[in-house]
């Protein structure tokens, strides 16, 4: 199964330069935790989550309409896989790195879309089908990124 078949494809992104106010409406708006950082050419660059915005005041000691996203993103490195890749591929980076969310690029290195826990367990099945990821898969992944970290 690739990771097309199991992604979301509308998603939100927002710039580096966007204030985090900003970027928390989005988020409620869109009912999503997270939202990509992308540059320019609509390159994912970073990702961004809503307690991300809510540490970053806290430690910063400032309102989220006075600091930008790229005061959130910093140098994290940031994991993303292919539309064409293989879904195991985005499970084991998922694992491995502890996230829940990964965005997804195309051939060009643009953003296409965006795999989470969520879609996963979404298309999760007991039967062996194979238009739906295992159980046993799907819980290991799961276990993974739950963990305390």
């Amino acid at each position: 199964m690739n990771i097309s078949d199991v992604m979301s494809q509308e998603v939100k992104c927002c710039s580096a330069d966007m204030a985090l106010d900003q970027v928390g409406m989005m988020m409620w708006e869109g009912d999503c935790g997270a939202i990509p950082v992308v540059d320019d050419n609509n390159r994912p660059i970073g990702m961004v989550t809503d307690r991300d915005i809510a540490m970053c005041c806290s430690l910063n000691h400032k309102a989220p309409w006075e600091l930008s996203i790229s005061t959130v993103t910093g140098s994290r490195q940031l994991f993303t896989c292919s539309a064409d890749d293989n879904l195991d591929t985005a499970l084991t980076i998922m694992k491995e790195q502890k996230i829940r969310r990964l965005p997804i690029t195309d051939g060009q290195g643009c953003l296409a879309g965006m795999l989470s826990i969520d879609d996963i367990v979404a298309c999760t099945d007991k039967s062996r089908s194979a238009t739906t990821v295992p159980y046993n898969v799907t819980m290991s992944t799961l276990k993974a990124v739950s963990i305390h970290h």
